[in-house]
């Protein structure tokens, strides 16, 4: 069966990103992405469609990773508490050295200035350096030193998290794709309640929380009817976690959302 061309674009949200995995597992049976734009974890799956993997090696990639290592990567400088040099290994291993010209698909890829704040689209040099900028979040990794940008980049979600914008602006075909997993969803807490044990998780789901709100704020996009959303809802996980089993949860949540959120006829 042909398969439908349709752009593919993906946001950040940490571990939520792996939900993309999940919905691209059932996607890819019926589309051929000829555009794709991914910033932070999004960045990480864009970029591995682009090179011609599939949901399955994107999956058996990020199954091998050794997160001890990556998290482990200790900084002895003051701009960051991990380096990142481990996690530019694992980037070489998966997307070797290919290059944006190397790609028959067009890859954006979204990170941030950390000098002027400004957004930036990476469409050039070396995938594996594009998605180490994209994903370095301040503070828990160092600045990354983009060598043909020459500028120090930090992560996409800073100044915007949902490329959708890129798709809409430049992609000439008929359908688009967006996957957003730092979605918010409306809260039936009660906020005048008072209690101290429990407090530390309440504090964090806050924090989660603030950030999904901060990165609602950016996305303001023109209609355009060629776009179908879908939103996963991960309101039960942390875009921090590292626990395998909730690495799996969170793909699981990705593909389910396909059954609610596209017409039948799509999937």
């Amino acid at each position: 069966m042909k398969k439908t061309k349709a752009a593919f674009v993906l946001s950040g949200g940490g571990a939520l990103g792996l939900a993309h995995i999940g919905v691209l597992k059932k996607l890819e049976k019926q589309y051929d992405f000829d555009f794709l734009a991914g910033v932070s974890a999004g960045a990480i799956v864009a970029a591995g469609v682009a090179c011609g993997m599939n949901a399955a090696q994107i999956e058996h990639a990020i199954d091998q990773t050794n997160l001890f290592n990556v998290a482990f990567d200790v900084s002895f400088k003051n701009t960051g508490l991990i380096t990142g040099d481990n996690i530019q290994d694992i980037l070489n291993k998966i997307y070797g050295d290919r290059t944006f010209s190397d790609l028959k698909t067009p890859l954006f890829i979204g990170a941030t200035d950390f000098s002027t704040g400004k957004r930036v689209t990476i469409t050039e040099g070396k995938i594996a350096d594009a998605v180490r900028a994209s994903l370095s979040i301040p503070v828990i990794f160092e600045p990354y030193h983009h060598k043909v940008l020459d500028q120090y980049l930090v992560d996409g979600g800073l100044s915007q998290n949902f490329p959708l914008d890129l798709a809409i602006e430049n992609y000439q075909g008929d359908k688009i794709i967006g996957i957003n997993v730092a979605n918010i969803k409306p809260l039936a807490d009660d906020f005048n309640t008072e209690k101290f044990f429990g407090r530390n998780k309440d504090l964090i789901n806050n924090l989660q929380r603030t950030f999904r709100i901060f990165f609602k704020s950016q996305q303001q996009f023109k209609v355009d009817e060629r776009v179908q959303l879908i939103e996963p809802d991960l309101s039960a996980f942390s875009s921090a976690t590292l626990s395998r089993s909730k690495f799996k949860q969170i793909m699981d949540v990705g593909e389910k959302a396909l059954d609610s959120q596209l017409p039948t006829n799509n999937v």
